[in-house]
């Protein structure tokens, strides 16, 4: 075969690139995945490697918060892929896109048990639990299909990872390039009749309450609009932190977790819950799923999430931008001056509960921190008090694990932040730099909140 023949590693490489605008991977190479590796530099692909596998997937996650692109690694078989098990796993439970390519074994030994090296008995099967789907694939024709049906998965409905496994024999075997397999697929919508009825409801409504929730992230001004409309204070989940500005006077911030809002949230006469769960994580309250007393408006893009742990009186299937702007034509602008001070009253109760001892660290942070920063924090005393003391004033700029809880992930987390809000950040960070040339490449800074603990398990990723 000639040097210059393209191979089936490198065709997926070029593809991506090519079609879907991927230009940074995270991963480390090996013997398994080189033919991966090879296609990075022709196609205009920087490749980013950490120190562990784990570290791959957690910036992969942080780059994709930032971004609202799919995060992309490439793998090793066997211990590659286990180690990138909890962030691929983390992106799930968050709801977040993740394309994980791997080698696997060569066909000929491919759950055979023979004993090669990376072996696993079914690596596909093995990440399946925590994946909107994960294959083998044999045949090089069939990738461009699957490719395009995760990129669907991402853009068109709850976004989740993908991995997609490729023996090291398929990686290798010359090829042509691959041509984008353009698959027809639209995004879920509500019905203009269950829309009016919605709007019906809530304006029916004395205290309205908005909960927001991660799949919110494309829908600030949406949120706020909708909000302003209905005069109703906002509350958001983690991983909305920032859709609606902390300064604004209707948001009540991330104070879901105390009993106060809880049992106020309950006695609402509506209550419209956009993209969340409302999950144990989000509440705290050991398990208990709130027993609303009046009536719930319920949207969300997810079909089989919209009735869990509550039954909606409206059930908007659709995404969260689109439902919001349509509900917003139609419903009645309410002039109550109402949802500024309920909004007011249960961040203040949230500051009260604040542990004292935390208070002078967290209004350092404060004091100190850029309106433009991102955050990243760790499963860590101070920093679950930093979900509702420190403001943020956009989407996309808060890093949590939300969802899975995960010790470690800030660092690495937080370095494919940096690498996605700075591309000009290595020559701010020269000391070396011209004043002028620094100034011209203002890097966003991310702070990393992490106790000590979690901050070892990943600190060789500082290295």
């Amino acid at each position: 075969m000639a040097d210059d023949q393209m191979r089936v590693g490198e065709a997926i490489i070029d593809l991506l690139a090519r079609e879907y605008g991927v230009d940074v991977v995270f991963g480390i190479p090996g013997v398994h995945n080189i033919e991966l590796y090879r296609g990075l530099h022709r196609s205009g692909v920087r490749a980013i490697s950490p120190r562990h596998e784990q570290g791959a997937g957690f910036m992969a996650d942080g780059w994709s918060i930032v971004t609202g692109r799919p995060g992309v690694c490439v793998l090793i078989s066997g211990p590659g892929v286990t180690n990138a098990l909890t962030p691929i796993a983390q992106a799930y439970h968050d709801s977040r896109p993740m394309l994980v390519l791997a080698s696997t074994t060569p066909t000929d030994a491919l759950g055979k048990s023979f004993g090669p090296l990376h072996d696993l008995p079914d690596q596909a099967k093995i990440a399946e639990s925590v994946c909107a789907f994960s294959k083998t694939v044999t045949d090089p024709e069939q990738l461009p299909t699957l490719i395009e049906q995760a990129f669907n998965i991402f853009t068109s409905s709850r976004p989740r990872p993908v991995h997609i496994a490729i023996p090291m024999d398929v990686l290798a075997q010359p090829c042509q390039p691959l041509a984008r397999k353009r698959l027809v697929v639209t995004k879920p919508t509500a019905s203009p009749s269950e829309i009016l009825r919605a709007a019906e409801l809530i304006n029916s409504a004395q205290n309205p309450v908005v909960i927001a929730g991660g799949g919110c992230v494309n829908a600030g001004s949406e949120i706020v609009a909708f909000a302003q409309a209905l005069d109703a204070p906002v509350l958001l989940t983690g991983n909305a932190k920032g859709v609606m500005p902390s300064s604004h006077e209707l948001c009540a911030g991330n104070c879901l977790v105390f009993g106060r809002v809880q049992r106020d949230i309950e006695a609402a006469d509506v209550v419209v819950v956009v993209g969340t769960e409302l999950s144990d994580t989000d509440l705290y309250n050991g398990g208990r799923a709130l027993n609303f007393a009046g009536k719930i408006v319920r949207i969300d893009i997810d079909q089989v999430q919209i009735s869990r742990r509550m039954s909606p009186t409206v059930a908007l299937v659709g995404d969260s931008a689109t439902t919001l702007r349509e509900l917003t034509a139609k419903v009645t602008k309410r002039k109550s001056q109402t949802g500024a001070t309920q909004a007011k009253i249960w961040r203040e109760h949230a500051r009260a509960k604040t542990n004292a001892k935390f208070v002078p660290w967290l209004q350092a942070i404060v004091d100190a921190l850029p309106s433009d920063a991102i955050v990243a924090l760790d499963s860590t005393q101070l920093a679950y008090s930093a979900h509702w003391w420190l403001p943020a004033t956009q989407s996309r700029s808060w890093l949590a694990p939300y969802g899975f809880g995960t010790l470690g992930c800030a660092l690495p987390m937080a370095i494919g932040a940096s690498l996605a809000a700075n591309p000009g950040a290595s020559l701010a960070a020269n000391p070396d730099a011209s004043p002028s040339a620094s100034a011209k490449t203002h890097a966003r800074p991310v702070l990393v909140i992490a106790g000590d603990g979690g901050w070892l398990f990943t600190v060789a990723e500082m290295a």
